[in-house]
Formats: C-alpha cells, sequence, structure tokens
C-alpha cells in the first residue's frame, strides 16, 4: 500500500509539473488588463462632463447602463475607465452650448470616442469638438506613446468604421465638407474610394498593434441588420426625394459596409491574436427571434430626452420611453444599442473568447 500511494503522489506531482510548464494545460491566454480604442459604440464616458450630471457617466446608451466593453472586462474582474474627457462644442451640440469643446487626458484605459473615424478628421460627434475627437488610430499612437508595447496577458477591445460610413453619406447627400476636398466636391466614386481607405488604415492600426505586441485583440465588424431610426428616416425614399443634393441609397450605404467589411476581414482572417466579431450576425439574430433576447421594440427610441440635446449621451432611466427600454428596445437614440442590446454583442464576444481566454 505505501509503494501504490508513493507512485500515485509522484504521478501526481510530475502531472503538476508539467501542467505547470504548459504541457497538457491550459493554453488560454489569461487576461489582466483591458485596452479599448474606438468609436460611441465603445465609449465609456469621454463626454461625462458634458453631461453636467455627477450620476450620468455620458456613455451612448441608456446610462449609466454599460456598454459591451464594460459587459466584457467585468468578466474578466475588469474596468474600463475614460482616457480623455471631451466638453461640449458650439459646432456640434445643436444649441446646447456657446463654448469651443476642449480635451482633456485624464488617463483611463478606454480610449475610445463617440464620433471617432478609423484615421480622418473632421470626427463626427454630434456634440464633442470634432477637430478634436480622436480617430481610433490616433487613439492607439497616444497610448504608444506611454507604453512601450502591449502586455502579454493583456486583452485589446477595437471598433471603428461606422463613422466613416456617415461621413461619407453626409459628404454626398448634404455637400459637407468631411474629406476635406470642400463642400459638395466628394461624388459617389470619391466616398467609396474613402471607405476602402478607412478599411485599410484599420488593417495597418491591427498590424501595429500586433508589432508592439498584442496577443488578443477583439475587432468589431460594421453593419446591423436592425436598420437603425437614423438609417430609416435619411435613406428612405421620401426623404432622399428631397432632402439630398445627390441620393445615397440605402442600398449604397451596405454596400459601403459590405466593402469595409470585406476589406478589413480579408486582411486579418491570417493574423491569428485576432477575433473577428460577426456584429451583423450577432445583431441579426436579435432580428430573427426579438423575443428570445427579450425584445419587444426593435424600431423605436428607448430615449425620449431633448436637453442637453437628443443624443443617448444624456440619456437617463428618467428619460426613457416605458420603465423597461433599456432592456426591452434595441435602439437608446438614433444610432446606439441600449444596454440590453450591448449584452447581446458582449455574449457573443465571451463566447468566441471562451476557448482563448481565461
Amino acid at each position: 500500500m505505501r509503494q501504490r500511494i508513493t507512485k500515485i503522489g509522484m504521478a501526481s506531482a510530475v502531472l503538476a509539473a508539467v501542467t505547470a510548464c504548459g504541457g497538457g494545460g491550459d493554453d488560454r491566454t489569461p487576461v489582466k488588463s483591458i485596452t479599448v480604442f474606438g468609436d460611441s459604440l465603445s465609449d465609456v464616458g469621454t463626454y461625462h462632463a458634458a453631461t453636467g450630471d455627477a450620476a450620468n457617466p455620458g456613455k451612448f446608451t441608456v446610462n449609466p447602463g454599460n456598454v459591451w466593453v464594460e459587459n466584457v472586462a467585468a468578466h474578466y474582474g475588469l474596468a474600463v475607465t475614460p482616457n480623455r474627457s471631451l466638453t461640449l462644442d458650439k459646432d456640434a451640440s445643436s444649441g446646447a452650448t456657446a463654448e469651443v469643446g476642449t480635451a482633456t487626458v485624464i488617463g483611463g484605459n478606454g480610449y475610445a470616442e463617440g464620433g471617432a473615424r478609423v484615421a480622418m478628421l473632421p470626427s463626427e460627434s454630434g456634440i464633442g469638438n470634432n477637430q478634436l475627437v480622436a480617430p481610433v488610430r490616433a487613439q492607439v499612437n497616444r497610448y504608444l506613446q506611454t507604453h512601450d508595447k502591449f502586455p502579454d496577458d493583456g486583452l485589446v477591445l477595437i471598433s471603428g468604421g461606422g463613422n466613416d460610413i456617415y461621413a461619407q453619406f453626409s459628404a454626398v447627400c448634404w455637400h459637407t465638407d468631411d474629406n476635406n476636398l470642400g463642400a459638395g466636391n466628394t461624388t459617389l466614386d470619391i466616398a467609396t474610394a474613402k471607405i476602402a481607405e478607412a478599411a485599410q488604415a484599420e488593417v495597418d492600426m491591427i498590424r501595429q498593434i500586433r508589432s508592439k505586441g498584442a496577443r488578443l485583440i477583439v475587432l468589431i465588424s460594421q453593419g446591423n441588420p436592425i436598420a437603425s431610426p437614423f438609417w430609416r428616416h435619411y435613406t428612405s425614399p421620401e426623404y432622399q426625394a428631397k432632402g439630398c443634393y445627390t441620393p445615397v441609397t440605402a442600398q449604397q450605404t451596405d454596400a459601403w459596409r459590405a466593402q469595409f467589411n470585406t476589406i478589413v476581414q480579408e486582411a486579418v482572417a491570417n493574423m491569428p491574436e485576432v477575433v473577428y466579431v460577426d456584429a451583423q450576425a450577432t445583431w441579426g439574430n436579435v432580428q430573427a427571434n426579438p423575443a428570445r433576447y427579450g425584445f419587444t421594440n426593435l424600431t423605436d427610441k428607448a430615449c425620449t430626452n431633448t436637453k442637453l440635446t437628443t443624443s443617448a449621451t444624456f440619456c437617463t432611466r428618467a428619460t426613457m420611453a416605458t420603465p423597461d427600454a433599456d432592456q426591452t428596445y434595441f435602439w437608446s437614440d438614433s444610432f446606439h444599442p441600449t444596454p440590453r442590446g450591448h449584452q447581446v454583442l458582449s455574449d457573443q464576444v465571451l463566447e468566441l473568447l471562451k476557448s482563448r481566454t481565461r
């Protein structure tokens, strides 16, 4: 009996040693830190100061509900806080202020800023200074100014591209100068080329992040089959007939999204560090079966706020269409999901990360 116990003990010791060295053990990446880059989908409160409300973090959803990156961080026992603080701007905030917007570094790990394009200025914030809102590439460069590399046990979360699609819609339909070519000088062909440039800029940015040591990168695709209140209205035939200098149909914006996604997805397919999340497919499941996810409304806005603007940044549980709209409506405002919509996305992200992290 003593000999058998000794052999069992020796075998256990050997197994423990092998596991500790990685042989036959858990080779998933431990997540000890998170860094977030992106746009309003991933913004965790850059505009808090703009709200004037200590209880409202100023996220682009029903506040103070979580956006998807916060759910992912919480799964690993972590948190995401804003890297910068932005204030309202007179040119973007529809009369809410007479001031010029400002930007102040406050040092958090959440670099995403509402309105950010992938690489170009002007940005597309509806409330902040669009010459100051940092493009996603500039966010990454700011991180690298103070960090030599990304940590081995770090997770990088990225969203970007939606504001580039909006910028091209605006430049063609409304003749705004979003490409620095002069107002009214962006044709449909130029806009399509600019979408390709934005997609390539995202690919180059991912390569940069990989080259700086990132071992695990979550990248969210563009597009959502659940048409937002904004896109339903402004790409409708009725609006297009009277509201655009040059019509930009829903089919055109869908083609831009597909173009952006195809360029990015094909480029990252051979990058083992990248987890590509097909958000259109994820939210397509909601569209196909909303009741399964607890949704009763996929068309209207959950938020009724008009002060300081109609942006979800100023939306709280006190300004909801119904008492449970943050969980039963998909859209918070004209562009952004409710906390429940974000939960669907973060659940998919965590499912994809399950075999890669611990």
